[in-house]
């Protein structure tokens, strides 16, 4: 492990193991863990895209807005230590790197669930007349709606955690939501204590399983369990590809120079 100092804090870099999301962060130990396939060059640079999305997480923001706010900060970090014209390439370099070898969860720039938690944007005008049908999920007495009208990328499932909304990959069928909301509200209520990603969503992953087998059932639970798995093995092989151009090359998850507008 080696020191790194970021905003006069000090944290240890372990690039040791495996880690499927690319970066990973221990709060309680200041450790950064960074996959061992990971290029030395990119290691400060995942640090602080982890240290500054878990800032956002933790006050209760979406992945989707915590992750491309942390995209910015990590992009001023490259500008200062590689220079202004090579910051950008170094990123989408290290995303290229995530991208083939890791699962870091990755979203769009522009996304309704982005303008909704930006003070910046205001939200367009309501019609005078909205009919819907609201799907509502109440957990350690807080009330959420459930919002599966937007595509994901990375993910099948999102929480806006000051917004009260639990968003859900729009091909996600039905019977899979009470088990997905489940596993996300647990995996932030994990995190809240200081654990690191992927032992949040371990437990998360486990608690919803319990859940699905006391309501429905050992076989029936497990059953369900086990098709959402399957399901979110296919989404993630597609959109896989998707993100690939046909020569080969990477297409970018974001609008090419607007993903970290100034």
């Amino acid at each position: 492990m080696r020191e790194f100092t970021y905003e006069n804090e000090k944290y240890q870099i372990d690039s040791s193991e495996i880690v499927s999301t690319g970066g990973d962060m221990d709060e309680v130990k200041k450790i950064i863990y960074i996959d061992r396939s990971m290029p030395e060059k990119f290691h400060e640079g995942i640090a602080v895209h982890e240290i500054e999305e878990r800032k956002l997480l933790m006050k209760g923001h979406s992945y989707v807005y915590s992750h491309n706010e942390a995209q910015k900060k990590e992009l001023e970090f490259y500008e200062k230590t590689h220079g202004k014209e090579k910051g950008l390439s170094t990123l989408e370099e290290e995303e290229e790197v995530i991208l083939v070898t890791c699962h870091r969860r990755t979203v769009p720039r522009k996304s309704k669930i982005i303008s909704q938690e930006s003070e910046e944007i205001k939200p367009p005008a309501r019609p005078i007349l909205e009919i819907k049908t609201i799907k509502e999920v109440i957990f350690d007495d807080k009330r959420y709606i459930i919002d599966n009208s937007e595509r994901l990328i990375g993910t099948l499932v999102d929480v806006y955690e000051r917004g009260g909304i639990i968003y859900i990959d729009r091909d996600v069928p039905e019977r899979f939501f009470e088990g997905l909301a489940l596993s996300e509200l647990v995996t932030r209520r994990s995190l809240k204590k200081g654990m690191s990603l992927g032992d949040a969503n371990s437990e998360g992953a486990k608690v919803e399983e319990e859940y699905l087998v006391e309501k429905y059932g050992a076989e029936q639970g497990r059953e369900l369990f086990d098709d959402e798995l399957k399901f979110q093995a296919w989404k993630f092989t597609t959109e896989r590809k998707e993100l690939k151009s046909e020569n080969g090359e990477h297409k970018v998850i974001y609008e090419k120079d607007e993903i970290l507008p100034r």
